[in-house]
């Protein structure tokens, strides 16, 4: 499996955290676990024809199978990020897959099929940023969403949810309203993914974490938290993660491991 993560132009990094490209051949070892990251996705499959769809911000990971041959290329955008983009409330896609054509006219959308035609990963990419690039808006539209969503990101989770009411100036119904809207989650599961998010890449570092150890670096009261933490989010145990990845008994697309594999 090849699996390659290229950053976006300065134009489009407020929006989009990277494009993505995976191609499969020959047998596969199993299933893959798909984690949540406050992201949505437009994902085309270039297996059997094209096929654009959407995925929305995920609230619990996905386990699920690839086949082989694949070929997949996609944008990745940051919490929030597609909204200008796509135009209509986020949450309508959290947890779902929509087809692209549903979504937009067929104007907006040919260029997106194009992408059969490309060849290479590189020239997929930068099709991907052209196609952005003329839907790009004129400005953030809620900066406060997006201010708000910039400190969750950099305090890794670690924020009151109860703060951002004083960051974006209105009370907690239009924070959850304007959060659900713009991002498709509640700023609450927003900051629970961070730290998630957090704890993995802990995981993942050059110097060992584990137990209380772990719990507490990444952000969680106490080590019962993180496994109820885990159990939500992930579907499964700290310990149990740990394991699946140590002995590839699932595969993580989204692991740098896979990158240019």
């Amino acid at each position: 499996m090849r699996y390659v993560e290229v950053l976006p132009c300065a134009a489009l990094a407020p929006y989009v955290r990277c494009y993505w490209a995976m191609e499969t051949s020959g047998p596969l070892p199993g299933p893959h676990r798909v984690l949540p990251d406050g992201c949505l996705d437009i994902l085309v499959d270039l297996s059997d024809g094209v096929r654009p769809r959407v995925v929305g911000a995920m609230r619990t990971a996905s386990v699920v199978p690839l086949t082989a041959p694949t070929s997949i290329v996609a944008v990745r955008f940051r919490p929030g990020g597609a909204q200008p983009f796509l135009r209509l409330p986020l949450q309508e896609l959290t947890d779902a897959q929509v087809a692209l054509g549903d979504l937009w006219p067929r104007v907006a959308r040919e260029g997106w099929e194009r992408l059969g035609d490309v060849g290479g990963m590189a020239a997929r990419f930068a099709l991907l940023e052209r196609l952005l690039l003329r839907r790009l808006p004129a400005r953030v539209e809620d900066a406060g969403v997006a201010h708000a969503v910039g400190l969750i990101e950099g305090a890794r989770g670690q924020v009151p949810v109860r703060s951002l009411e004083q960051v974006m100036g209105v009370g907690a119904r239009q924070v959850e309203r304007r959060f659900q809207a713009v991002v498709g989650l509640s700023p609450k599961v927003l900051c629970r993914i961070e730290r998630l998010q957090h704890a993995l890449a802990l995981l993942q570092g050059p110097r060992r974490v584990e137990g209380a150890e772990w719990a507490l670096a990444a952000g969680y009261y106490d080590q019962a938290h993180q496994v109820r933490e885990f159990r939500a989010l992930a579907g499964l145990t700290p310990g149990a993660y740990a394991r699946e990845r140590a002995r590839a008994e699932v595969g993580f697309v989204q692991s740098p491991d896979a990158a240019g594999a």
